[in-house]
């Protein structure tokens, strides 16, 4: 009965021994080129993704030229409105200016004319009389006072053809407060294009900013890859160092297994 337990003992750690030591050389010769093997994909996946940072830093890089070309094209589109408006603002006064020449000061000064020619008109009949009655008696000899037109006719006449000049000076008058009203409406709308001018050009200040910050962790996304990457080497050649000596020890522990089952069968 001793000797059958010695000898089933003695069967099961060889058994036991022969099935560890396939393991541990398995461990050894699939263990060791699955590490190799694995590292390389890794390492292949690392500069997938490092070429992909450097593809998306490209993108950013681009996309960072882009907005300050823009930036710059929107300050000097702001630049202009804003002149356009300060022109507009600075013509209003001498708009305004003529309106109240045209509409106030020169009829006025018309009509001031007008009541100086009135009087030059009484004094021009009285000297027409005079000089007709002289001209009638024969004082003037050959030479009768007989005009066309006579003098204080002559004045009534410039005074006539004065009358229409205050209407149309009012009517100028009119279109030029029209086009300062305009002018005016103009110059607000443009001040509101400016204003959403620099609002857009702040807009683009910040998506600079933001791809400034993207750019940043690109950065330090390829700094950690490149790191990962060298490092690799040296953990993978670790984790073989590691599993060899491990494998190595199995197969020793399965060897001694197999001898002592070796010696309970000998001995049966």
């Amino acid at each position: 009965m001793k000797r059958f337990f010695e000898r089933t003992v003695g069967v099961f750690l060889i058994g036991a021994g022969i099935v560890g030591l396939i393991i541990s050389l398995a461990g050894f010769f699939v263990g060791l080129p699955a590490l190799s093997a694995t590292e390389e994909t890794l390492s292949s996946r690392i500069a997938d993704l490092d070429q992909a940072l450097v593809a998306a830093a490209d993108g950013l890089i681009a996309a960072d030229a882009s907005l300050a070309n823009a930036t710059e094209t929107v300050i000097a589109i702001e630049t202009t409105v804003r002149n356009s408006g300060k022109a507009i603002s600075d013509t209003l006064p001498t708009i305004d200016r003529i309106g109240v020449l045209v509409g106030a000061e020169i009829p006025r000064t018309i009509r001031a004319t007008q009541q100086t020619l009135a009087s030059a008109r009484e004094t021009a009949r009285v000297a027409d009389a005079v000089l007709g009655a002289i001209s009638r008696i024969g004082l003037l000899g050959a030479n009768a006072y007989n005009p066309d037109v006579p003098l204080n006719q002559a004045i009534q006449q410039v005074s006539d053809s004065l009358d229409p000049l205050p209407a149309s000076l009012g009517g100028v008058r009119d279109r030029l407060m029209i086009t300062s009203a305009n002018l005016r409406q103009i110059g607000a709308n443009t001040e509101n294009v400016a204003e959403n001018i620099a609002a857009l050009n702040a807009s683009f200040r910040d998506a600079r900013q933001v791809i400034a910050r993207y750019q940043t962790l690109v950065t330090d996304l390829r700094s950690d890859l490149t790191a990962l990457r060298a490092a690799l080497p040296v953990w993978f050649g670790a984790a073989r160092i590691a599993l060899a000596m491990l494998s190595a020890w199995f197969a020793l522990a399965q060897i001694a297994l197999f001898a002592q089952g070796l010696t309970l069968l000998r001995r049966s």
